[in-house]
């Protein structure tokens, strides 16, 4: 989130998908941990018979079909040990787990993830609540209906609350790494490599130096012990295929605002997907970055066979069944890091994922004519409510939370936040905008929850949003902070260009009232997937902005949510 304009905005760097993956096997090339440990005596390994190959090969592919499973498991040796609980879900491309022990620190975490961004909540592990039996549907042009979610079942012990809590999420990319200090990273990083959508070819994968170390037993079924590649024999593996697949936008967002003259919509905020490099507005990012090769390690070791395992990101014991699925792991994630990862395939409970990455899961459609009408007044209703409280979630990178609290007044046209840096009081601001530009205070201690009135006088630095977009300094804070300020007008946008272009997310509920999440790609976002522009409008039954949402350059989502019933007081027109 912004503090100045000179210099003191801090520098975002992003992953590309080239670098995660070439790191995922840099941390991997030490292999299998334990697999032919105990492999009895009277048997020796061997290369794999067809049969085994096909299962191998077959594997990847029914991990996608199978969808979600539990998992459980450890990262480290016994006196450095880290525990997980949770789910993976390859379809959607999702994991979450709760973790446990050194590697987590003194307390426990919630992580979730999708490719190349990681969200984590710290603290005391949340009572589990019931997902909702019913979901109130939101379209602005229709009564609410009831919608059923699918049923979750019980949580099994350990594992993390099927709805995520919504406070307390710091976001950041994911950050490979070959010692202890990224488990978890490598362990996520690892997991989305497990599951595509067609199986593997045999040809390629045969041609490697597999091996078929022991026939042991899973929970009382037989099973065979398979020494395989944790990445598949090419040179840029191929993702799982998925609609769900979230990656940022490389592109600005005008919203319902696009036919503002002074918006500064510029390349300034533009931000590279933390999955792959940024490519030209409204191009789906590629994770080609990967076809690089790997920058030399300084070791004078010779480079491996390219048939061996270590070539292909390191040896990984597979345990699979009759059927070829995937029931443990084991493998290395970084120096001194072995893994023991147990796959529970009959748990398949249903999780939410949380606000910090999109929420719950979308279901686009396209705009009616009906709901366009209502969007199309959407600034002109919100002027007529005058606006109202405001609270702020921004993840900043790295890892960072920032959380704002205000009042929002459409009507003068004015924002006025205290705005607080969760582990760094030095960077708590004062925030003033107006429809010119904003202006912030940044009293080098902790600022009070509310921004203080009348306002504190001296030390403002203002910057004007023209010259803010062009300059390259603009933040995210200051695009959501622009965004919900354009967001109220005395004339209706043009409702045949929203229905055409605009789609309709999911229905959700905020506070216990029904909305429809809508996304309004800007003209540099017209071939961007359903979901993937940079902002989000949660607008209810009455057509009122109850949500502004921003894709930030961590990954994840920013909030700005109105409470219409706390009107604002006066605020400063100026801050001197």
């Amino acid at each position: 989130m912004g503090t100045s304009t000179n210099g003191r905005r801090r520098t975002l760097h992003l992953l590309a998908a080239g670098g995660l993956l070439l790191g995922l096997a840099a941390t991997m090339t030490g292999g299998l941990a334990s697999c032919s440990a105990d492999k009895p005596a009277v048997e020796a390994s061997r290369p794999l018979n067809k049969g085994e190959l096909e299962r191998l090969a077959g594997m990847r592919a029914r991990n996608f079909a199978d969808g979600r499973v539990g998992l459980r498991g450890t990262i480290g040796p016994g006196s450095r040990q880290t525990k997980v609980d949770g789910w993976v879900d390859w379809k959607r491309q999702l994991v979450y787990l709760s973790v446990s022990g050194t590697g987590a620190g003194a307390s426990t975490l919630l992580i979730q993830a999708t490719p190349g961004v990681l969200a984590m909540r710290p603290g005391a592990l949340p009572a589990a609540p019931s997902p909702e039996s019913a979901r109130e549907s939101a379209s602005p042009a229709a009564s609410p209906a009831a919608e059923a979610s699918p049923a979750a079942g019980a949580v099994p012990a350990g594992k993390p609350p099927l709805t995520a809590p919504e406070d307390g999420w710091r976001v950041r990319p994911l950050q490979l790494g070959g010692d202890e200090e990224r488990p978890i990273d490598n362990l996520v990083a690892f997991l989305f490599l497990l599951a595509k959508q067609e199986a593997d070819p045999t040809g390629p994968l045969g041609e490697l130096r597999n091996e078929w170390v022991r026939r042991d037993t899973f929970d009382g079924a037989p099973v065979d012990v398979l020494l395989g590649p944790a990445l598949l024999p090419q040179t840029a593996p191929s993702p799982a295929p998925s609609a769900a697949v979230p990656s940022p936008s490389a592109v600005a967002s005008a919203g319902v605002s696009a036919s503002a003259a002074t918006a500064p919509r510029t390349e300034a905020t533009t931000v590279p997907s933390p999955a792959a490099p940024a490519a030209s507005p409204g191009t789906q990012a590629s994770p080609g970055a990967a076809d690089e090769p790997a920058k030399a390690s300084g070791s004078p070791s010779p480079p491996p066979d390219p048939k061996s395992l270590e070539a292909n990101g390191g040896a990984v014991g597979y345990w699979l069944d009759a059927k070829g699925s995937l029931v443990r792991l084991e493998t290395v994630l970084g120096d001194g890091l072995p893994s023991v990862l147990d796959l529970q395939r009959g748990q398949q409970q249903e999780f939410v994922r949380t606000m910090a990455l999109g929420g719950r899961d979308n279901k686009p459609t396209e705009i009616t004519k009906a709901e366009a009408k209502v969007l199309s007044q959407l600034r002109q209703r919100n002027l007529k409510a005058r606006g109202g409280a405001v609270t702020v979630t921004m993840p900043v990178n790295p890892g960072v939370l920032r959380t704002g609290k205000g009042w929002l007044d459409w009507q003068k046209q004015l924002a006025y936040l205290a705005v607080r840096d969760q582990d760094d009081e030095s960077y708590d601001v004062l925030m003033h905008a107006d429809r010119t530009g904003i202006a912030i205070r940044k009293p080098g201690k902790r600022v009070p929850e509310q921004p203080p009135l009348p306002a504190p006088t001296g030390k403002w630095e203002r910057a004007e949003w023209v010259v803010l977009g062009s300059s390259g300094e603009i933040t995210d804070l200051d695009y959501l902070i622009y965004e919900a300020l354009s967001l109220a007008a005395n004339m209706p946008d043009d409702a045949a260009h929203i229905a055409k272009h605009g789609r309709r997310l999911r229905v959700d509920v905020l506070g216990k009232v029904p909305v429809g999440v809508f996304e309004l790609p800007s003209a540099v976002e017209t071939n961007v997937p359903a979901g993937q522009a940079r902002m989000r409008y949660w607008v209810d039954n009455a057509g009122v902005l109850k949500r502004l949402e921003l894709r930030t350059a961590t990954g994840g989502f920013a909030q700005l949510d109105l409470d219409l019933k706390e009107k604002p007081p006066a605020l400063p027109l100026k801050v001197k």
